[in-house]
């Protein structure tokens, strides 16, 4: 069970918030309050994640902005991922006060920006693991749905360029040889040469973004391998 700390500045938004969470299985929502004993680093146990709901926090209240500032890193200090709903005009709270956030998103978007915003965080902190599915850091491949994601945007493969990465994902730090990814990937009656291998590789490591590019590594005179090592 995934902890979820839902900390309220006033109960403006708290149903349209436990609505999404509502058709969601695997959460476990608390709810507390600027000045509730519950809202110090004590409960953070069985926690991973805070979102703050500050929507009706006036931008001028500096008393409570402090109290709020002094929260976040507590709640960050602990590991906690820490997500802010709160409206437009209310960003220079975050900006100006030195506030521990990993996202936010505007008040009129909860019902459909929430859900996704906390599966995002959750899966860049290893909290959550989609079902069937490679993951290194921000590069989701996904199994079963054949569809590969960095920083959240899809990336378009071909079929043996999915297959290709899936291989050496599933090997990572393995050195395979071009004839080795020619009969795994293509099969034994493939009958092309190695240059293919390369055009493949070429083609991939131009559609995956920075740094994840760089981690498809070519082995001079051997082949090529998939390591996030330096």
């Amino acid at each position: 069970m995934i902890g979820i700390l839902l900390y309220l500045v006033n109960d403006n938004n708290a149903r349209k918030i436990k609505k999404a969470f509502k058709s969601e299985s695997g959460f476990e929502l608390s709810t507390v309050k600027p000045g509730d004993k519950a809202a110090d680093k004590s409960n953070s146990k069985g926690k991973d994640l805070v979102i703050f709901d500050i929507a009706a926090l006036d931008i001028n209240d500096k008393k409570n902005i402090k109290k709020l500032t002094t929260d976040t890193v507590s709640f960050h200090k602990s590991g906690l991922g820490i997500i802010f709903i709160l409206n437009s005009d209310q960003l220079r709270i975050l900006l100006n006060n030195g506030m521990a956030a990993d996202g936010f998103i505007l008040s009129p978007q909860i019902e459909t920006e929430l859900i996704p915003r906390v599966n995002f965080l959750l899966l860049k902190m290893k909290v959550l693991v989609p079902k069937d599915s490679l993951v290194v850091g921000d590069m989701i491949l996904n199994l079963e749905k054949y569809e590969l994601k960095v920083n959240s945007e899809i990336v378009v493969l071909t079929f043996k360029e999915f297959e290709m990465l899936k291989l050496l994902l599933q090997n990572q730090d393995k050195v395979f040889t071009r004839i080795n990814l020619l009969s795994t990937v293509w099969g034994y009656d493939y009958y092309g040469g190695s240059r293919t291998v390369d055009v493949h590789m070429r083609r991939l490591r131009s559609k995956i973004p920075p740094p994840y590019n760089n981690m498809l590594k070519t082995i001079r005179n051997v082949g090529y391998m998939f390591s996030s090592q330096e």
